[in-house]
């Protein structure tokens, strides 16, 4: 905890009392900082993770957004942007690590519980909001604006190998590319506008304190609004174990701040199946490039496992 404790100190200005591991998602590490000046959530993300470098390449630009719509916008206090260092960075930096710090949110992070009524609403409130700005804030979007691409699919141009953890599910993630190929030009032809999405709304990047706050903005893209819904139609919300469909409740709330907004499942069913792929690139990715232990390997093979199995299910539908 010394490296911690030394930026804490030279970079914040903050003198920790206790350093304690927190629960974080697969970005990034994560620490709950007690101090004399108040109590903090910090983020580290080691750079030689294979994962992390394109991360990196956009955090300034997602943290810079995270922070306009916390002090403009209707999502003031439903979002969490990060503190700024002395030198006025969003975030720190050393050779091997990057750090983002936090106000710490004193609340639970529902991931294995399904959502009540009353948060789904709540959920539909802050997605219908974030989706009127875009066009509207200070910052250029090239960097995170939608190009329709398939993770994945340059990684599978080359067959793999029969010892490999995916050779067996080859052909079928041809036919799921495939497939969402021939989705993605559809949705491009549609010309559709874009507007701000977060992209990665699940119950691990939600905290429920006294309201619903919506954390994790590194994924940020600018992009049909279909790149956040995705999230809740059909059965996809991923609340942990608990894979349920909000659509019901959702949609209403959602259309009452946006009345413009018309379902087109085509483009739900590109953004579910990309998804997926997503998955699987940076789980197959993370297993071949990272120095990762036996344990790690079988989480990952497991986690493999289960997304080829649902891209299977879906291309089917």
């Amino acid at each position: 905890m010394d490296r911690i404790n030394t930026i804490l100190q030279s970079e914040y200005g903050i003198v920790a009392k206790d350093i304690s591991p927190a629960i974080g998602g697969c970005a990034a590490l994560a620490y709950k900082v007690d101090s004399e000046q108040g109590t903090y959530f910090l983020k580290v993300y080691e750079k030689q993770k294979s994962g992390t470098a394109a991360i990196l390449e956009k955090l300034n630009l997602c943290m810079a957004v995270a922070s306009w719509l916390e002090n403009n916008t209707r999502l003031h206090g439903r979002i969490n942007a990060p503190l700024l260092t002395k030198q006025g960075d969003v975030r720190a930096e050393t050779q091997d690590n990057a750090y983002l710090l936090f106000t710490y949110i004193d609340g639970i992070t529902p991931r294995f519980t399904p959502l009540t009524i009353y948060q789904q609403e709540e959920l539909a409130e802050i997605v219908g909001e974030l989706h009127r700005h875009g066009e509207d804030m200070p910052f250029d979007f090239s960097s995170v604006q939608e190009t329709y691409e398939i993770p994945c699919a340059v990684l599978m141009k080359t067959p793999p190998k029969p010892e490999s953890i995916l050779y067996r599910h080859y052909n079928m993630l041809m036919r799921a590319i495939d497939r969402v190929h021939r989705l993605a030009e559809k949705v491009k032809a549609e010309s559709l506008p874009f507007v701000l999405c977060h992209t990665d709304i699940h119950g691990w990047n939600l905290m429920q304190s006294e309201k619903m706050i919506l954390i994790d903005w590194e994924t940020i893209r600018f992009a049909p609004t279909e790149a956040d819904l995705y999230t809740f139609w059909g059965d996809w919300y991923l609340g942990g174990a608990n894979w349920v469909s909000y659509w019901d409740t959702f949609l209403p709330v959602y259309q009452r701040l946006r009345p413009e907004y018309a379902v087109r499942e085509e483009i739900l069913r590109f953004y579910q199946l990309r998804r997926h792929f997503e998955e699987v690139d940076d789980f197959y990715r993370e297993y071949l490039y990272d120095d990762i232990t036996e344990e790690k390997k079988h989480e990952i093979i497991s986690c493999l496992e289960r997304e080829c199995t649902i891209l299977n299910t879906l291309i089917q539908q």
